[in-house]
C-alpha cells in the first residue's frame, strides 16, 4: 500500500476540536487512526455490525487506539451502529439494541470517549401522533437500561435524522442526554442551524459537518453555497465542542480542511 497523503494543518482561529472520520483513507480503523494521530484532535469512529458486514475492533485494537490517544493528545467519538434501533416495534429487536450498544461502551471504554453518537431511529417521518408517543416509550425504557450501566448520560449524544428532532426532545430531558447537530442533515431538510441552536445549544456536544448539494450529503464543504458556512461559523462562535468533518474520502477531507481555514482566516474577530 502506498504511503497515505498527509492532510493540510488545520486551522487555528477556532475554538472546537476538529476531527475526521475513521475513514478517510481505504484502509480499516487502526491505519486511519495511526495517519491522522497527531493531526486532527478527535476521530470519529464510525462502527458497524451486520449481517453482510462488521467492523467491531478486538480489544487488542482498541487498546492501540487508546495508545495513540494518550501520545497525541487526541480524543475520540464512538458513532454506535444503526442496524438495530432501540425504539424498534419489536421488543426482541429493541433487546438486541441494547446489547450491542452495552457491548460497545464495554468495548471502547479504554479511549474515554468524548462522547458517543446515537441514532434514535425505528420512527418515520410521518408517523401518526400515537405511534411517535409509543416509539418514545420504548426508547425511554431502552435508554434507562443502558444508563443504569453507569456511562455518564451526557456522553450520549442524539443526531438529528430525517424526523423531527421535537420527538427526541423529551428523551434529552427526561435522560439528561446531549446533542449532536448534524448540519448536513439538516440542511437537507430544510432546517434552520440558527433555530436548532436556540433550542438544543446547552445540550450541544458534538457537530457533524459536511456539504450537501442536490440531495446528496457527506460531501466537500467546497459543495456548499458560499455564504452557508460562513454563516454557520458565525453560528457556533465560542463553542467548544468536536466538530467532525463527516466525511469519507481523502480529497474531501482536504478540501473541507482548505475551505474551512479560508472561512475562519477571513472571519472579523469575535
Amino acid at each position: 500500500m502506498p504511503p497515505f497523503r498527509p492532510i493540510p494543518p488545520l486551522p487555528r482561529n477556532r475554538t472546537f476540536r476538529l476531527g475526521a472520520t475513521s475513514y478517510v483513507y481505504p484502509a480499516d480503523i487502526l491505519p486511519n487512526a495511526e495517519a491522522l494521530a497527531g493531526h486532527v484532535d478527535d476521530i470519529e469512529l464510525v462502527l458497524f455490525e451486520s449481517r453482510a458486514a462488521a467492523n467491531i475492533p478486538p480489544p487488542a485494537t482498541v487498546e492501540r487506539l487508546a495508545d495513540l490517544g494518550r501520545r497525541h493528545h487526541l480524543t475520540y467519538t464512538v458513532h454506535l451502529p444503526l442496524d438495530r434501533h432501540l425504539g424498534h416495534p419489536d421488543a426482541a429487536e429493541r433487546a438486541a439494541a441494547v446489547r450491542q450498544v452495552q457491548d460497545l461502551l464495554d468495548l471502547t471504554r479504554p479511549l474515554a470517549p468524548h462522547g458517543y453518537v446515537l441514532h434514535l431511529a425505528g420512527i418515520a417521518p410521518d408517523a401518526p401522533p400515537a405511534r411517535v408517543a409509543h416509539w418514545q416509550d420504548d426508547t425511554a425504557a431502552a435508554l434507562e437500561q443502558i444508563l443504569a450501566g453507569g456511562t455518564p448520560a451526557h456522553l450520549f449524544c442524539i443526531e438529528n435524522l430525517d424526523h423531527p428532532f421535537a420527538w427526541c426532545e423529551p428523551l434529552v430531558e427526561r435522560c439528561g442526554l446531549s446533542v449532536c447537530l448534524d448540519a448536513g442533515h439538516l440542511w437537507l431538510g430544510g432546517g434552520s442551524v440558527d433555530d436548532f441552536l436556540a433550542r438544543h445549544r446547552p445540550h450541544l456536544r458534538v457537530i457533524h459537518l459536511h456539504g450537501v448539494r442536490d440531495g446528496r450529503d457527506h460531501l466537500p464543504l467546497t459543495a456548499l453555497a458560499p455564504e452557508r458556512l460562513p454563516a454557520f461559523l458565525h453560528a457556533i462562535r465560542g463553542y467548544s465542542g468536536v466538530v467532525t468533518l463527516e466525511v469519507f474520502e481523502y480529497d474531501a477531507l482536504r478540501l473541507s480542511i482548505e475551505r474551512l481555514t479560508a472561512c475562519l482566516d477571513n472571519a472579523a474577530p469575535a
